[in-house]
């Protein structure tokens, strides 16, 4: 029904629905030596490559949306809308008002009239509105090298270590390690509360769903659940048990406010929390976060442990050796470190590979004709120059997206990670106008609704391929995802094993035994072994070791 709607729409008119940019990126990736009137798009493939790339907005976007209604015939009007009992000849501007009007409270309904209800659903199922408290009955599990490093963090704890970090590769399961430990420490007293605390919206909403599945397995009692993060505004009064899950940017914003009353209520949850685990521990010594985490746990009238949670217990990675930040970051949590070492195995990750936990990652380089970029181009690897210079260079593209399409071929589920907004989009465009169900998604043209509702589209397998610029590097859970597009240069192994561990979900949690992960960067060897940049800051830890 969609493209019906948008078959109303002059070619000039659909065309303003994209960036001009990304229709010529789409026409230059074509094949070379088509003719140009071969390679224009004609109005029945633009209005499918505008149905397909735009369609979430024309629900979400109230003046997409309104213009969208604007454009619908009086026949349509009287088809879609029944409800009115008109005839065609009948419909006048004021009916164009009114649905405009409903539009606005009806987005379901609205959905549904232009055949986009299954994706209004879906976004729903996205929907991390909560309520700030839930009562949960006991079903969960863990492996049992995730049962071995909740009982050596309780002994670290019990002996007065009081901070700790855990160090699994992605998709090991860190977060569900880390809910038995939460839900063992709230069984041991009805007035312990337990602190998460994380960076991003994505990463919180996976907490709060994860310990409403813990806790019906390692309850003993009813206890509660709060949200602080996101658009959640409820109070902080009255917390005295449970679990809280807060976005270090909330907290960050509650420190600040001149209101004496929450700075009150603020003091109040931190006399209260007996222990904080953070997602993410690598950034746990960025100056503001560490702030935050200290207001819990370094006052000497009250006390909580801290738990660490991280695949890169680092900061960075240099050739010189270890900086001064990641010994800093040792020596927040007391050089403690819990991880794995597998009798027989050189790595954790060749033991979670052969045992399913996690899928074989092979690595492949994408070669291209990279001669007419010249080395003051690419001066800065993580510079905003150099990543337009790679995201506007043809055959470095071409290469992407012939890359991609094969992968399509084969069925996979595709994560790519683009240099800038606008490469992440002009991407999405062209591989739409190659006939793949694609979309972009980024923190600046995306409202919460859309990022959500794309989201949930990738993991129920409407949509291929997911590009995105700077979103999905964690707190991201798609198991089937078995392919990973890096089209990103950068200096950073934390950010680079975040994106390649996005495919690396093996098959007994729901994944894949292989997995693919491409990439353009070549000048860090550690970036082609996951298993080699897993140990890398093991020497700065004086840590304790899992053994099977």
């Amino acid at each position: 029904m969609l493209s019906e709607i948008l078959s109303n729409f002059s070619e000039d008119e659909l065309l303003d629905f994209l960036p001009k940019s990304s229709i010529n990126f789409a026409l230059e990736l074509d094949e070379p030596g088509n003719d140009s009137e071969a390679r224009a798009f004609n109005k029945a493939h633009l209005a499918r490559v505008v149905a397909s790339v735009k369609q979430v907005d024309f629900i979400f976007d109230k003046s997409l949306r309104n213009k969208l209604i604007e454009r619908l015939s009086s026949q349509q009007l009287v088809k879609f809308f029944s409800s009115f009992g008109l005839q065609p000849k009948e419909v006048t501007p004021r009916h164009y008002d009114a649905i405009t009007s409903w539009s606005e409270e009806n987005l379901e309904e609205f959905a549904s009239v232009i055949g986009l209800a299954e994706l209004y659903k879906s976004q729903l199922e996205q929907k991390t509105e909560f309520e700030s408290i839930a009562y949960i009955e006991p079903a969960y599990g863990l492996y049992p090298y995730q049962q071995d490093i909740s009982r050596q963090v309780f002994e670290s704890l019990n002996n007065k270590k009081e901070r700790v970090l855990i160090h699994l590769p992605t998709g090991a399961g860190k977060t569900r390690t880390a809910m038995n430990i939460a839900c063992e420490h709230l069984r041991e007293s009805p007035t312990n509360v337990v602190l998460w605390l994380a960076d991003r919206e994505e990463l919180c909403s996976q907490a709060y769903e994860e310990f409403s599945k813990a806790w019906k397995y390692l309850g003993n009692r009813p206890t509660s659940l709060y949200g602080f993060y996101s658009s959640s505004n409820e109070s902080l009064s009255g917390i005295d048990s449970g679990f809280v899950v807060a976005g270090l940017h909330k907290f960050l914003s509650l420190r600040k406010n001149d209101s004496r009353q929450l700075k009150l209520l603020y003091r109040e949850l931190a006399e209260n929390v007996t222990l904080v685990i953070f997602d993410e521990a690598h950034k746990a010594v960025a100056p503001k976060f560490q702030e935050v985490v200290q207001d819990f746990i370094t006052d000497k009238s009250f006390h909580a442990d801290l738990v660490g949670l991280t695949a890169t217990p680092g900061r960075s990675y240099s050739t010189e050796g270890l900086s001064a930040e990641d010994e800093r970051l040792a020596s927040f949590f007391y050089n403690n470190k819990v991880s794995m070492k597998i009798p027989g195995y050189l790595s954790p990750i060749d033991y979670l590979v052969e045992q399913g936990y996690l899928a074989k990652a092979n690595f492949k380089s994408l070669n291209y004709d990279h001669s007419k970029i010249s080395a003051y181009e690419l001066r800065d690897a993580g510079g905003i120059e150099t990543m337009t210079t790679l995201a506007n260079n043809l055959e470095r593209n071409r290469k992407i997206i012939d890359t991609i399409i094969s992968e399509c071929h084969n069925n996979s589920q595709i994560i790519v990670f683009a240099c800038t907004v606008e490469h992440g989009i002009n991407l999405a465009t062209a591989l739409s106008y190659k006939g793949i169900k694609a979309a972009s998604i980024d923190s600046k043209n995306d409202t919460l609704e859309s990022r959500r509702a794309k989201i949930a589209q990738y993991k129920n397998g409407e949509l291929q391929v997911l590009v995105n610029f700077n979103v999905l590097t964690a707190g991201f859970d798609a198991p089937k995802t078995n392919v990973t597009v890096i089209a990103k240069p950068m200096n950073s192994l934390v950010q680079y094993l975040q994106m390649a561990g996005r495919a690396m979900r093996g098959y007994k949690s729901g994944g894949n035994k292989e997995c693919n992960i491409y990439t353009v960067m070549d000048d860090i060897p550690e970036f082609q072994s996951i298993s080699l940049a897993f140990g890398y800051w093991n020497d700065m830890w004086a840590e304790k070791e899992t053994i099977e």
